[in-house]
């Protein structure tokens, strides 16, 4: 099998096409880390997020507005503690995965082994946990003044996590070299970001039908509080999980973009000056 080229000019096309030929390449050894690393957290969060949306459901009737004002502390609470939760669940995610193209890209396919993702693997989830929580934040900030200046902040710094993990130069480093890049192709990052993000939204949709006819049609109110059945809740659940695995088709397109830019924005050897010159 032919080993995928990260540090490669491409253009928007060829970079979600290589992107899906290297995840189908990798699937197996992916998979492996994935199960092993951050399933168990993942589940857990699933878990927590059932429970969380639960304890909203009980605590929340539309019809009452006295009893959604008295628990808007608790639930905001839970909400935030979720919010937490799957930043690091995403950052260990992120860890892991990238971690993988590090070494891949530095040592080439199949060259190196298990442990040595191990090794790296806590310290790039911190970083990547960083990142994650400054991103985020820049991010509703961005949205808090405006949906303009959210997006904004969202697609130039979009490349800062990758960057923390592949450079390692500091989390400052990364979100000024994210700014840099990103600006040399603004506008072909955010397609690609976007048609990540649709690729994630479509599927997760798909998946989540059952549940949304069910809120539609088939809500059974018992004193102004729906009760959902225990199908709905573990589609709830799958769901979750996929979108989190699926987020990688999202973190890939971005680690090829930057290699895509990185590579353009390089300057030119003087030997190959002399050749176009020639």
């Amino acid at each position: 099998m032919q080993e995928v080229q990260f540090r490669k000019k491409r253009e928007s096309g060829e970079i979600i096409t290589d992107s899906f030929l290297f995840l189908k390449q990798e699937i197996k050894p992916l998979s492996k880390l994935f199960a092993l690393y951050v399933l168990p957290f993942v589940l857990v969060y699933a878990v927590f997020q059932i429970y969380m949306q639960k304890e909203i459901m009980s605590r929340i009737d539309l019809n009452n507005p006295e009893m959604i004002l008295a628990n808007i502390k608790p639930v905001s609470m839970h909400f935030l503690i979720c919010c937490l939760f799957e930043l690091f669940v995403n950052s260990l995610f992120i860890g892991v995965f990238y971690t993988y193209i590090d070494l891949y890209v530095k040592k080439g396919k199949g060259n190196f082994e298990m442990h040595e993702i191990t090794g790296a693997l806590f310290s790039n989830s911190l970083k990547a946990f960083g990142a994650v929580l400054l991103l985020f934040s820049i991010t509703v900030f961005g949205l808090t003044l405006c949906i303009l200046p959210g997006i904004y902040f969202a697609n130039t710094l979009s490349f800062a996590i990758f960057i923390a993990i592949f450079e390692k130069k500091g989390t400052g480093n990364a979100f000024s070299r994210s700014f840099y890049l990103v600006n040399k192709q603004w506008l072909n990052t955010l397609l690609v970001n976007v048609l990540g993000l649709s690729i994630l939204f479509g599927i997760s949709l798909f998946l989540s039908i059952p549940t949304i006819m069910f809120d539609t049609f088939s809500g059974i109110r018992q004193n102004g509080i729906v009760e959902y059945p225990q199908w709905y809740w573990f589609i709830m659940s799958v769901s979750i999980v996929c979108s989190i695995v699926l987020s990688v088709i999202i973190y890939t397109f971005i680690a090829f973009q930057y290699f895509n830019i990185e590579e353009r924005t390089k300057p030119v050897q003087p030997q190959a000056q002399n050749l176009l010159g020639e």
